[in-house]
């Protein structure tokens, strides 16, 4: 009987909720993150800053998608990364949603495409398969069938984008679904006919990035309003944060946070 009490007691210590009491290794706090792709990169660049004068603490990020990060703050994560606003059944879950950043999506195509442009119901009838050649836009320079990429069912980056660009839920079938801003990209980077979208911030040179409507993917433009195609960066805690979580995202939204920010996204407070 005392054996099993003794088991019990076990399981149910490794069974707490990492938000409980925060979690050590090594003498260090953690701080477990997880969630979008897309919000990754600029929470890699936070923790790197953050860190840097606090050697107690340690920030372990996990680029999951959006849907987990939503499902598992609170649970697995202490902070949860979203590139997407909550439906309202996930609003009744009680989390609490800091907006840290602002960012883009850019529609992105092959560096060889000679298109430069596209409207946004040019961009709709690609990705709900009106348009199936190249040769069917504006321009029509370049022939061949069109590679659309997308992301994958869940993603934060998805949602908003098929809901900005107005075919929720249509995607057209034999699609590429990508399970990663880093995978679109590569898959962009390596086929002529291809096109796809990705966070703005997480733009290079190994691909284009295209305008809509006329008006080019900046920083400028989505402040502005005039780039129309945008979303929040959301960082999601639940109801028993640990004190050192509170205190990450706290940094992020204060002057040293938004700075960083601002290196590659829109910081918090310009829209």
């Amino acid at each position: 009987m005392n054996r099993w009490l003794i088991t019990l007691a076990a399981c149910a210590l490794f069974l707490t909720p990492v938000f409980a009491g925060g979690t050590k290794d090594g003498g260090a706090r953690v701080i477990e993150v997880g969630g979008s792709t897309s919000v990754t990169p600029l929470m890699e660049m936070l923790e790197t800053e953050y860190t840097r004068t606090r050697p107690g603490i340690r920030v372990n990020i996990s680029g999951t998608g959006s849907g987990d990060g939503i499902k598992n703050a609170g649970v697995m994560y202490h902070i949860g990364m979203s590139s997407r606003g909550l439906t309202a059944v996930e609003q009744g879950q009680g989390l609490r949603e800091d907006i840290i950043a602002i960012d883009g999506i850019a529609v992105i195509v092959n560096t060889a495409n000679p298109a430069a442009r596209l409207t946004l119901d040019e961009i709709r009838g690609i990705y709900t398969g009106q348009i199936t050649d190249w040769s069917q836009v504006q321009g029509g320079a370049l022939h061949g069938r069109i590679a659309v990429i997308s992301r994958e069912e869940g993603s934060g980056t998805r949602g908003a984008f098929e809901e900005l660009a107005g075919f929720q839920g249509r995607l057209v079938r034999g699609a590429t679904e990508s399970t990663s801003t880093g995978a679109i990209k590569a898959g962009v980077a390596q086929n002529p006919l291809a096109i796809g979208y990705i966070s703005l911030g997480s733009t290079d040179n190994s691909v284009k990035a295209i305008a809509v409507d006329g008006v080019a993917p900046s920083a400028a433009n989505v402040i502005n309003g005039t780039y129309r195609i945008a979303r929040p960066f959301i960082l999601l805690t639940g109801g028993s944060a640990s004190a050192e979580a509170r205190a990450f995202i706290d940094w992020i939204l204060g002057a040293e946070g938004q700075a960083v920010v601002r290196t590659n996204w829109i910081p918090a407070a310009a829209q």
